[in-house]
């Protein structure tokens, strides 16, 4: 089985995530976050990208105020979910190869799972996965393995036959709690340094690699 976090590995969305910010922050008064500050704060879900960002811009600690700052980017978000979304270049094309292995396509994030759901079918198309599992409130987000558990017993797979890549230290941790081969992918939202310090199973660089053979 083949497990896929989304944001940073398989879509870009840093354009997205960091316009729906902004657009918030004007809309509750408040300063801009420029995107090279917003893409540390991705890969731990919405709750954690909104905190981090108004602590960046200096916003008030009210529990109310932040709670009304989160509902609101979660709604502007989800109202216009794939505007600046795309497939980085050359995906496609390993997921086409990777199917014909006849082992599923999963995807896995700590985006709410109502938003992967319908994210992943626009870019990749209805049915193209066999399971796309987001965040939901009955199981740990991401660096739990939680998620990657269900996966696994949904689909019978033995922890030796699933391959797990992600572009962040919290993928990274995930799929070493889960005991699972872990692929870093170089080409989302952190620098390298940051992987190699997560020390996955294998770092790759370009979406053809996924096609890899394990040493």
């Amino acid at each position: 089985m083949y497990i896929f976090d989304i944001d940073g590995t398989l879509l870009y969305t840093i354009d997205t995530i960091t316009y729906f910010i902004n657009q918030t922050l004007k809309k509750f008064e408040l300063e801009a976050c420029p995107k090279d500050k917003v893409e540390p704060f991705v890969g731990n879900g919405p709750v954690v990208l909104c905190e981090k960002t108004l602590d960046y811009v200096g916003a008030p600690k009210d529990e109310k105020f932040r709670k009304d700052f989160l509902d609101s980017y979660n709604k502007a978000y989800d109202d216009n979910f794939a505007y600046l979304t795309k497939a980085y270049d050359g995906v496609k094309e390993a997921l086409d190869a990777l199917k014909k292995t006849g082992k599923p396509l999963v995807c896995f994030s700590n985006k709410p799972d109502e938003t992967c759901k319908k994210v992943i079918p626009v870019v990749f198309g209805e049915g193209y996965f066999d399971e796309i599992l987001g965040y939901r409130e009955d199981y740990q987000r991401k660096p739990s393995p939680e998620g990657i558990m269900i996966l696994k017993e949904k689909f019978g797979a033995d922890f030796s036959d699933i391959i797990y890549f992600g572009d962040s230290e919290v993928d990274m941790k995930c799929g070493k709690n889960a005991g699972i081969f872990t692929v870093g992918v170089s080409w989302g939202f952190r620098d390298r340094k940051v992987l190699e310090d997560a020390n996955p199973d294998l770092i790759i660089d370009d979406p053809s690699q996924m096609l890899l053979r394990r040493a």
